[in-house]
């Protein structure tokens, strides 16, 4: 084997309590103590593939967020003008005589405002 790929002997100090969960590790993986250490060694601390995919999972929750936002505020006003429309519909029904077709209508154009007027509330 070249001199360069040849692996050079070390010697670490290591708690006891590290040393037992890097054999459980070891074991487990069913690798070799040395293997398990050189693997933990290889690791990139600075790659922290997690953090990314958070960050790009918050990243997303907000352009989410911002989009069901705008998409509200586009309900409220339809609903506002729809309220305003149904307002004046109701003025325009204000002289409709009881029993009639119309008394009917004008019913259901008050409930409509009605239900408009409770969703506001819960804005």
């Amino acid at each position: 084997m070249p001199k360069d790929l040849e692996p050079i002997k070390t010697s670490v100090r290591i708690p006891p309590a590290l040393h037992a969960e890097l054999e459980r590790a070891a074991e487990a993986g069913g690798l070799t103590l040395n293997a398990e250490m050189l693997v933990r060694l290889e690791r990139d601390p600075r790659s922290d593939v997690a953090a990314k995919l958070l960050a790009e999972i918050e990243r997303r929750d907000a352009a989410t967020v911002d989009g069901l936002r705008k998409q509200l505020d586009a309900v409220w006003g339809v609903l506002e003008r729809a309220d305003g429309v149904l307002h004046d519909v109701a003025a325009a029904m204000a002289q409709v005589k009881a029993g009639s077709d119309a008394a009917a209508l004008k019913r259901e154009v008050e409930f409509a405002r009605e239900l408009i007027a409770s969703s506001r509330a819960h804005r």
